[in-house]
């Protein structure tokens, strides 16, 4: 515990600037970690829009004891706690509508079209093995959520207007799994060592890339001190694969 002779008139310190979480998060499907390869690989969920909200909550059970007006220490019990990740998605794709409606892909009787339709019972397949909200530092490393077995509870939400992008509302909550302690939920936060002084890289695959702009992809590069070459975005996705690979930067 520091100690000090007068109050500061601000909380900044050295480290304020390099701890501050800027723009909107990524969010990633099922993202694991290579022990070996020392990488991160997942599936972009899709673009967003109005940024991403994820809610980490606890519910508390206060015990109550005669005499006792006031909460005391000690007699508030943690019953159970909740995790959640919002977001607007604009891909408005068949499985994006499939996942917000917890449907399935049917038979079409209309040529040239997918039919999807809602189902009446849950199956494992539509859990999401893992949804993760990745944020960026000012410092340049990532901060990364993790949340397990993530059904979509929303449902399909959409506002259509003239002159705007429609987007889909999707809300997706956190289930424990049969082999998982059933007092917690499986969520992960990696927050980045002062100590590593790098960041670990998330591996993006060639459609992750194609999902991007042109913009979005040299914005990327330009973050890890790639140098593209190319003159179209098949060019620059190829140079930037080559150099995440550990090609010639």
């Amino acid at each position: 515990m520091s100690v000090f002779e007068k109050f500061r008139k601000s909380g900044i310190t050295e480290s304020t600037t390099k701890s501050l979480l800027l723009n909107a998060a990524v969010l990633y499907k099922d993202l694991i970690y290579n022990q070996t390869e020392k990488k991160w690989s997942g599936t972009l969920l899709g673009a967003t829009s109005g940024g991403t909200k994820v809610n980490i909550s606890s519910d508390y059970q206060e015990i109550e004891i005669d005499g006792a007006i006031v909460k005391v220490e000690g007699l508030t019990q943690k019953q159970g706690e909740e995790g959640s990740i919002e977001a607007n998605l604009v891909e408005v794709t068949e499985e994006n509508l499939k996942m917000a409606i917890v449907g399935e892909e049917r038979e079409s009787d209309v040529e040239g079209y997918s039919l999807i339709e809602t189902k009446a019972l849950l199956e494992k397949s539509d859990y999401i093995g893992n949804i993760a909200a990745v944020g960026t530092l000012s410092n340049g490393s990532p901060v990364i959520v993790i949340m397990s077995n993530m059904l979509c509870t929303s449902g399909l939400e959409m506002d259509t207007k003239n002159k705007d992008n429609v987007v889909m509302k999707v809300k997706f909550e956190c289930h424990a799994g049969f082999e998982d302690a059933h007092d917690t939920l499986p969520i992960r936060i990696y927050y980045p060592k002062e100590a590593a002084g790098r960041e670990e890289m998330l591996i993006y695959t060639q459609s992750d890339l194609e999902a991007l702009t042109v913009s979005q992809i040299e914005s990327l590069a330009a973050e890890r001190g790639y140098t593209l070459t190319g003159s179209n975005k098949d060019e620059k996705i190829a140079s930037f694969i080559t150099q995440q690979d550990g090609g010639e930067k």
